[in-house]
């Protein structure tokens, strides 16, 4: 039996790509998508271990390090308003 366009016998099928390969793509795009809450869940850590470091060092240079967390949340705060000026505030 022919088909109606094309030649009459049926096309080779394709092989799929199996093994290594595939699970090199898979494993990449895993990591991809895991990479940004990863780095900042690591970075959360450090920062909380960083507090601990300036606490034992001394308490007025703990007290230095939290006012630089709130420095920092300030000016993104800042920085992302600016971001979307149109958007109502609260």
């Amino acid at each position: 039996m022919g088909f109606y366009y094309g030649p009459s016998k049926q096309p080779d099928e394709e092989k799929e790509p199996g093994g290594c390969m595939e699970a090199l793509i898979l494993t990449r795009a895993a990591f991809g998508a895991l990479a940004i809450p990863i780095a900042v869940l690591v970075g959360a850590i450090l920062g909380i271990v960083l507090l601990f470091v300036a606490f034992s060092i001394h308490w007025l240079a703990g007290l230095l390090y939290i006012g630089l967390i709130v420095a920092g949340v300030a000016v993104y705060a800042r920085w992302e308003r600016k971001k979307f000026p149109g958007e109502t505030r609260m």
